[in-house]
């Protein structure tokens, strides 16, 4: 199954273009919506790369505090930043208190749905600026919301989780050790559990909540409507997205 092009752009380790994957009329375009783990420390080389990418609009999922302590290094750049905070803190200290990414995720579509359809319309009045939707890891946030996006325009189920279990080998090594080296900072102990917030992005995780969309609402498509998203904005993130066959 196909999944998103990672593009190594300095200082990311998560950066991906989500076009070429399968849609039932076609196939997202390339270079319109990047997702990616944190752009604190892009540098005048990852600032120049997104330059030419034709990045215009930054949603960063994102915290204040988390903001504040990595900020985005985007200084010279022509892009609007938007920030759409899901929840308090980063999945990994979600799981100070045991949360699970089942869980997780179900807080994501039930409890900030509302932030899900703002960052969604977003997209779709993007126009030609390319957009980066980004969290930490880009992978729970980032993840939830690329995965909806895509859905919703009738990307192929199976590309969407294929594409979201790939996160993982992409996040594994530099990435990951330096984020656990962090936490244990704050006092985390470091264990498998931990490695999988942090880190992993089990396919079940994104599955079990897609089905729980789908069981209560339908659809994707039904859910985002149910949560404040209009048909024409549906409709211009479709156009936006797919190139039709």
């Amino acid at each position: 199954m196909e999944t998103s092009t990672r593009i190594p752009v300095p200082g990311t380790y998560n950066f991906r273009d989500v076009g070429g994957l399968p849609a039932a009329t076609g196939t997202v375009r390339d270079g319109v919506l990047f997702r990616s783990d944190g752009l604190h420390r892009l540098g005048e080389a990852g600032r120049a790369q997104l330059r030419e990418l034709g990045v215009g609009i930054v949603i960063d999922l994102r915290d204040e505090n988390e903001a504040a302590v990595m900020p985005d290094d985007l200084d010279g750049l022509d892009v609007e930043v938007l920030r759409l905070p899901v929840f308090e803190g980063s999945g990994a200290s979600q799981g100070a208190g045991g949360i699970s990414l089942d869980a997780l995720y179900h807080r994501i579509v039930t409890q900030h749905a509302s932030i899900v359809v703002s960052a969604l319309r977003e997209i779709a009045s993007a126009g030609d600026r390319a957009v980066v939707v980004h969290c930490t890891a880009g992978k729970d946030r980032t993840g939830v919301v690329v995965a909806l996006a895509l859905l919703a325009v009738g990307v192929d189920r199976e590309a969407v989780i294929d594409d979201y279990v790939r996160t993982e080998s992409n996040l594994a090594g530099e990435w990951l050790e330096e984020m656990v080296t962090l936490v244990g900072r704050y006092g985390v102990p470091d264990s498998p559990e931990l490695r999988t917030l942090m880190g992993g992005s089990p396919r079940e995780a994104i599955d079990g909540v897609i089905e729980t969309i789908e069981r209560e609402h339908g659809s994707t498509r039904s859910y985002l409507l149910a949560a404040g998203l209009s048909l024409g904005e549906l409709a211009a993130l479709e156009t936006l997205l797919v190139d039709e066959a």
